[in-house]
């Protein structure tokens, strides 16, 4: 959490959370303008206003790895997609199992080149496929096309991403969106353990430190100068 307990004066204060707030906006700003689609926004396609969303925090120290998030999942959302069993072909892909073990055995037991060990000319290529079981053989090809062209299996998007909030929380990032899967969480939650091992003030490497009640990820010289502990 943000250190606002060692300043002088009221006034002091005052600029030092304006000038954070101004941070704040100026960086989701700038994520905004580079994800729109994390994003929600009005009928006029711009950022929702303050007052209709939570507020967006993100330590000067942490933008890099929030950006890199962002940027991920992104990527993944529109750059991936997964085959999945068509629900509407349920009945057909039991059928198509079915086939495909019955299929195996048809062509086990009429294989036109299973009593030839040499290599053919066209003719006699040609012969063989005029067989009973040639014949056989381009049946069963026939019917299995046949299920190829059912789309028994289809490919499916991730689901859509929108940011709910983002801040930091007992030193470490916390990311709340809607939608995603099981890999945007597990985004999500690797770049929440990036935050806890690098300074939310300067960037550098740090640790989880606490003071009384109140933590924060910091470097060592940091920690020294805001009166903080390892946790």
């Amino acid at each position: 959490m943000k250190n606002n307990m060692n300043y002088k004066t009221v006034k002091e204060l005052k600029e030092k959370i304006e000038a954070e707030v101004k941070e704040d906006f100026d960086f989701e700003q700038h994520l905004f303008k580079k994800y729109p689609s994390l994003f929600y926004t009005g009928i006029d396609g711009e950022l929702l206003p303050q007052f209709q969303r939570c507020w967006n925090d993100c330590p000067k120290g942490w933008e890099t790895i929030v950006d890199d998030l962002c940027g991920a999942i992104v990527n993944y959302t529109k750059n991936t997609s997964r085959c999945i069993p068509n629900p509407d072909k349920k009945i057909m892909r039991f059928l198509s199992k079915r086939w495909l073990a019955i299929s195996l055995t048809i062509n086990r037991l009429f294989n036109p080149y299973k009593n030839h060990s040499i290599i053919f000319n066209s003719e006699q290529t040609q012969k063989l496929e005029n067989s009973f079981a040639g014949k056989v053989r381009k049946a069963t090809s026939t019917i299995s096309k046949f299920f190829y062209k059912q789309e028994l299996y289809i490919y499916q998007k991730p689901p859509e991403v929108k940011i709910a909030q983002y801040k930091e929380k007992f030193g470490t990032l916390r990311f709340y969106i809607d939608g995603g899967d099981e890999n945007v969480e597990g985004m999500i939650r690797f770049a929440g353990y990036l935050t806890s091992k690098t300074c939310q003030e300067t960037g550098e490497a740090g640790n989880l430190c606490q003071k009384g009640s109140w933590y924060a990820s910091l470097s060592p010289e940091k920690a020294q100068q805001l009166g903080y502990k390892k946790a």
